[in-house]
Formats: structure tokens, sequence, C-alpha cells
């Protein structure tokens, strides 16, 4: 468990150095916190950790998302511009997505 800095430096961090893409849920159980309640927390650190990266890393750290896919027909959320996890397919109404995964890389 990462236990310096704030939350989102300890996200920052945790990001870049995962060795795979990470969803938000694995974010917030390699931060001790209870993935079930602070999904929605998560998100929303992510979403100004882009702000973060930006200001103080230039262009040379950008957060990437893989988007989520629904598992029963393969339909991909590509259109996303924020980090959630849709909860139904748009196109077979499915509610079996595949969240989004995340990964900081340096240009």
């Amino acid at each position: 468990m990462v236990e310096e800095g704030t939350v989102r430096e300890r996200i920052i961090k945790i990001l870049m150095e995962a060795r795979r893409p990470l969803t938000a849920r694995e974010i917030a159980m390699t931060l001790g916190l209870d993935p079930a309640s602070s999904e929605a927390e998560i998100y929303e650190h992510l979403r100004h950790i882009v702000k973060t990266l930006r200001r103080r890393h230039g262009r040379r750290s950008v957060l990437y998302m893989i988007p989520p896919q629904c598992r029963d027909c393969g339909y991909v959320f590509a259109e996303l511009t924020e980090p959630y996890k849709p909860s139904k397919c748009p196109r077979c109404k499915s509610q079996r997505i595949d969240p989004p995964r995340f990964y900081i890389k340096e240009e």
C-alpha cells in the first residue's frame, strides 16, 4: 500500500509504477480503500489528475484510459471523454460491462 502524499499524488504514483493498466477498483484496493464505496471517488480523482499531469509535467506524462467494453456484444465505449463505468450497454442493454482501465505514460 502506498502511504505518502495526497490521494491524487498516490494515485499518480500507483499508475506510473503499475505494470499493467488498472481499474478504479484496483486503484482503491491498492490505496487500502473499500473498492465498493470508493470507486466514484477514484473516478473523480482521475478527472483531476489529467489537469495535474498537464500542469506539473507539461505534456511529458499523460493519463490514458482503455475504454469500457460490453462483455456480451463487444461494444466499446470509445466516445467517453471522462472516466466512469457505464451501467449498461447502449447496443444490447447488458449490464455486464468491463470497467475502464487507466495508466500513465511518460512521453
